[in-house]
C-alpha cells in the first residue's frame, strides 16, 4: 500500500470516528432533552384521580354493607358472644355452648390434616427440568414465608365466615432490597371491589386498604405531612374485646386497575393518602437503563434495559395480585357461605333451650318461701345454710309458704339433644367423624366405612382450599418469572427414596423467560415455559398413611414386584384406581425390564461357556459350563413372598382384621375422645 492510500484510508477513518462521536453526543442530548420532558411531564395520577378513586371506593363500601354485617356477626359467635347480638341491652344470665365452636375447631382439624404441597409437570419435553427445579424451589419460598401459618389463618378464616383472600405481592424491601415474594391472609373488611362479580378478577377497580401509623407515614413519606390530620375513608372494625385506638393511624390504599396498552391487558397500580400520592405505576414513567463506556470513543453510552412502569404495569402477569375461595358459594358475591353461617340459628336455639333448662334447674334445686311481714322469723340465720338454729319469735304455722316452680317436661331436654344433633348434621360433624363409634357399630370395617362416608364433606372443602392454593402457587411461578433474574441460593431437602443427601440449589428465571424455537433450523419464535400443578397433601391424616401403607404391603405379599410377574400385576393394575398408581406401574416395568436383560444376559453367558467347553474339550469347561446352568435355573426360581396380613378369603371363616390395624383404630379413637 502506497502511501497516499494510507493518507486516504486515515482521512476516512477520523472521518468516520467523527461521525460516531458527534452521533453519540447526539444521542446523549437526545436522552437528556427526553429526561427533561419526562420530569416537565404533569403525572397522570393526581389529586382529580384519586378524588375519583376515592368515590369509586365508597361505591364499592355500599355495596358489601351486609357482607360486613355477616363477617362481624360471625366473628361473635366464633367468640361465643352470640347473645350480645341478640339482647345488646340485657344484662341477664347468658350461658353459651361451644357446639358450633367445636364443628368448626373439626373441620379446621381435617383441613390442616391435608396440608397441601405442589409439584410441577411440564407440558412440553424441554421444560422437564425446570419442573424439576419448581418442584424443589417453590416450596422452600412457601417455607421462607411461614405459609402454613397463613394457610392455618386462612382455613380459620374461611370456615368462619365463608370465603377467603389470599394476597400474592412482590416485596422490594425483602434480603436488603434484593426483593422476594410475600404471601399475605387479606380480610374482606380491608378489600373493596366492583358489586355482583363472583371472580375478583373481572372487577374494575380494586382497592386494598390498611391502617398506618402517622407518623410512620411522615417519615417515609415526608410529602404526606400536615395531609394526615383527617380521613376521608371509614374502615369496618371487629368488636375487639380490648379497646382499639385508631385515632393516631391513617387509612393507606393500595388502588389496582387494569388498563389496555399496546395491544394487552395492563395491572396498573396506586398507593395513596387521603388525596396525597405515594406512588403510582403511571406517573412512574423513568425507563431503566444501564451506562457503557464505548472502548473506541470512550463516551458512556446510555442504554435502555426495559420497559417504563408506565407502559409495562405492576406485573407482567396483568392479574390482581390476589385469590379469592368461597367455601358455600352464592351468586352475585366473592364471599360464600360459612359454618357460622349454616349452623348458628342451631346454635341460637341451642342456647335459648339451655339457658331455660338451666334457669329451670336452679328455681327446683334452691327452694324459695313467701313469707308474711313481721313474722318474726330471722330471715338472715333462715338463709344461712351452716346455722344448726334458727330463732324465731311466736308461732311458726302459716308464717312460711313454700313456692311450687313447675319442673320441666323431659320432651324440652329431648328437644335440646335434637337441636345438637342437627347442629352436627348440618356442619358435617356428626360422632363418628371425632372417633365416637356409633351405638351398636363395632366392626372395624363398618365403622371405617361411616368415617369415609362422613368425611366427604370435609374433603370437599379441602379441594376448595386445594384449587386457592394452585391459584397461589401459579402466582408465585410468574413472579419468579419476572423478578428472579439475580441468582439465588436454596437449601434443598434430601430426596430419601433416591438416597441422597442435602443439597443446595442456585436458581435464576432463565428457564421461565421466553424461550426460542428452532425447528429444522428454522426459527419460530419464541415460547413461555407452561407447568401443570399437581396439589397433593403433604401431611396426612395416621389412618390415611396406615391405608396406604396397607395397600402397599398388599402389592407385595401378592408378588406384585416379583420381576417375574410384571406382566401379570401390570394387568391387574390397570383395572385398579389409587393415588400415584403410575408411578407403581413404572416401577413393575422397570423390575421386568430389568429382568428381560438379566435373563438375555445369562442366556448368553452360558451359551458362550457351552462353546468354549465344546472346542476345547476339556473336563473343567464343561463342568463350568454344567455349573453355570444350574445358577441360571436355581436364579430364575424366585422365591414369592408369602402374604402378610392379606389372605384370601375363605367361605364360611370369617376374617380378622390384621392386628396393627386394630390397635391404629384405637389409638385414633382415644386422642379424639375427652
Amino acid at each position: 500500500m502506497d502511501r497516499e492510500q494510507q493518507k486516504a484510508m486515515a482521512i476516512d477513518n477520523a472521518i468516520r470516528y467523527n461521525q460516531v462521536v458527534n452521533d453519540e453526543l447526539q444521542m446523549l442530548d437526545l436522552h437528556a432533552q427526553m429526561e427533561e420532558e419526562r420530569r416537565m411531564t404533569p403525572p397522570a395520577i393526581g389529586v382529580e384521580q384519586i378524588k375519583k378513586a376515592t368515590e369509586i371506593l365508597k361505591k364499592y363500601d355500599e355495596g358489601k354493607a351486609n357482607l360486613k354485617k355477616k363477617i362481624i356477626n360471625d366473628e361473635q359467635y366464633w367468640k361465643l358472644r352470640q347473645w350480645d347480638r341478640l339482647y345488646e341491652k340485657d344484662e341477664d344470665y347468658k350461658p353459651t355452648t361451644a357446639w358450633l365452636w367445636s364443628c368448626i375447631q373439626s373441620r379446621y382439624s381435617d383441613a390442616m390434616d391435608s396440608y397441601p404441597t405442589c409439584n410441577f409437570l411440564a407440558r412440553q419435553e424441554d421444560d422437564k427440568a425446570e419442573a424439576k427445579k419448581l418442584s424443589a424451589i417453590v416450596p422452600v419460598i412457601l417455607e421462607q414465608n411461614r405459609y402454613e401459618e397463613t394457610y392455618s389463618d386462612v382455613v380459620w378464616y374461611m370456615l368462619k365466615h365463608g370465603g377467603c383472600v389470599q394476597g400474592v405481592f412482590w416485596d422490594m424491601t425483602k434480603h436488603g432490597g434484593l426483593g422476594d415474594i410475600e404471601i399475605k391472609k387479606v380480610d374482606y373488611l380491608n378489600l373493596f371491589w366492583e358489586s355482583g362479580i363472583t371472580d375478583i378478577q373481572d372487577s374494575e377497580n380494586l382497592f386494598c386498604t390498611e391502617l398506618v401509623n402517622k407518623k410512620y407515614l411522615e417519615q417515609m413519606y415526608p410529602q404526606t405531612v400536615g395531609h394526615l390530620n383527617t380521613n376521608d375513608i371509614t374502615l369496618e372494625k371487629y368488636l375487639y374485646d380490648d379497646k382499639v385506638d385508631t385515632d393516631d393511624k391513617a387509612v393507606v390504599v393500595d388502588w389496582y386497575y387494569h388498563k389496555f396498552q399496546n395491544g394487552k391487558k395492563t395491572l396498573h397500580y396506586c398507593k395513596y393518602v387521603n388525596d396525597v400520592v405515594l406512588y403510582a405505576t403511571e406517573n412512574d414513567t423513568e425507563i431503566p437503563k444501564r451506562t457503557e463506556v464505548d472502548p473506541t470513543t470512550g463516551i458512556p453510552l446510555i442504554i435502555p434495559t426495559g420497559e417504563a412502569m408506565s407502559e409495562k404495569g405492576l406485573y407482567d402477569h396483568a392479574q390482581y395480585p390476589f385469590v379469592c375461595q368461597q367455601l358455600y358459594p352464592i351468586e352475585g358475591s366473592l364471599c360464600g357461605y360459612g359454618l357460622t353461617d349454616i349452623g348458628k340459628d342451631a346454635q341460637q336455639q341451642i342456647d335459648v333451650l339451655n339457658k331455660a333448662i338451666t334457669e329451670n334447674a336452679v328455681v327446683n334445686s334452691a327452694p324459695r318461701y313467701f313469707t308474711r311481714d313481721g313474722n318474726g322469723i330471722n330471715e338472715k340465720e333462715f338463709l344461712d345454710t351452716n346455722k344448726p338454729i334458727v330463732h324465731v319469735t311466736g308461732n311458726l304455722q302459716d308464717n312460711l309458704q313454700p313456692i311450687q316452680a313447675n319442673q320441666l317436661n323431659g320432651i324440652y331436654t329431648e328437644v335440646l339433644q335434637q337441636k345438637i344433633e342437627e347442629l352436627k348434621y348440618v356442619t358435617s360433624n356428626q360422632d363418628v367423624g371425632n372417633g365416637v363409634a356409633p351405638s351398636g357399630i363395632t366392626a372395624a370395617s363398618a365403622i371405617a366405612a361411616l368415617q369415609e362416608t362422613q368425611g366427604k364433606n370435609a374433603r370437599s372443602s379441602n379441594k376448595a382450599l386445594y384449587r386457592a392454593y394452585r391459584d397461589v402457587v401459579y402466582q408465585v411461578v410468574e413472579l419468579i418469572r419476572q423478578f428472579y433474574d439475580i441468582p439465588r441460593t436454596f437449601r434443598i431437602a434430601p430426596d430419601i427414596m433416591q438416597g441422597g443427601e442435602e443439597t443446595y440449589e442456585t436458581y435464576t428465571n432463565q428457564g421461565l423467560v421466553p424461550q426460542p424455537q428452532v425447528i429444522q433450523g428454522i426459527n419460530m419464535g419464541y415460547r413461555t415455559p407452561e407447568f401443570d400443578i399437581e396439589i397433593t397433601a403433604e401431611k396426612q391424616s395416621p389412618y390415611k398413611k396406615m391405608e396406604q401403607n396397607e395397600l402397599a404391603l398388599a402389592f407385595y405379599g401378592q408378588g406384585f414386584f416379583n420381576p417375574q410377574m410384571a406382566d401379570q400385576a401390570l394387568g391387574c393394575l390397570q383395572m385398579m384406581d389409587f393415588e400415584h398408581k403410575e408411578d407403581v406401574m413404572l416401577r413393575i416395568r422397570q423390575n421386568g425390564t430389568i429382568q428381560e436383560l438379566l435373563l438375555q444376559y445369562e442366556q448368553i453367558a452360558l451359551q458362550s461357556a457351552q462353546e468354549v467347553a465344546q472346542l476345547t474339550g476339556k473336563p473343567e469347561d464343561a463342568a463350568f459350563a454344567q455349573q453355570l446352568a444350574q445358577g441360571v435355573m436355581q436364579a430364575n426360581q424366585m422365591v414369592m413372598p408369602q402374604s402378610s396380613g392379606v389372605s384370601r378369603p375363605l367361605e364360611g371363616v370369617e376374617q380378622q382384621e390384621a392386628t396393627h390395624m386394630v390397635k391404629a383404630r384405637n389409638q385414633a379413637r382415644e386422642s379424639t375422645q375427652a
